[in-house]
């Protein structure tokens, strides 16, 4: 069997660590999608159980002691359901922002190089638009502390 020189494989693309954090969130925010579906599924379950419980003890002859047990226990299951999907929502809330924030500083990131490069011909003697410049600026500043409000849950994010 022929194995190839070690110098013949190809080199494998790295991922940036800031790319792998935003496709991981993507990942977990598609995850928590299909756990909303089914959290809404149990409470709109746990709900008509509850709402024919009392039945059992009008028409099917179960003890009133009874169909209350039955009604607490489906009480109780409900509420759960009603937590968990609440603190589904606060996962997903977070996740978003986190999400958001990256993707806001990647486009600093972008805007930086474009800066930079401004600059860099500047210092050359080549011909730069200062208003772009000062643009970029502003909007480095302002995409920043954008980024920041979101990874510290004060966000609002009109888009960049």
């Amino acid at each position: 069997m022929n194995f190839p020189e070690f110098s013949e494989i190809p080199e494998i693309p790295k991922i940036p660590e800031m790319q792998k954090a935003i496709n991981r969130l993507r990942l977990l925010v598609a995850s928590i999608k299909g756990k909303e579906d089914e959290m809404d599924g149990l409470v709109r379950q746990f709900k008509r159980q509850l709402e024919r419980a009392p039945r059992h003890a009008i028409h099917g002859g179960n003890p009133l002691e009874t169909t209350l047990s039955i009604m607490g226990e489906i009480q109780e299951r409900l509420d759960a359901a009603v937590t968990a999907r609440a603190h589904l929502d606060m996962i997903k809330r977070q996740a978003e922002n986190e999400l958001e924030a990256l993707n806001i500083t990647g486009r600093v990131n972008d805007v930086k190089k474009e800066l930079a490069q401004l600059k860099l011909g500047r210092e050359a003697g080549q011909d730069v638009d200062l208003d772009r410049i000062s643009e970029l600026e502003r909007f480095i500043e302002d995409a920043s502390n954008r980024a920041a409000r979101a990874i510290t849950d004060e966000f609002d994010v009109p888009h960049l």
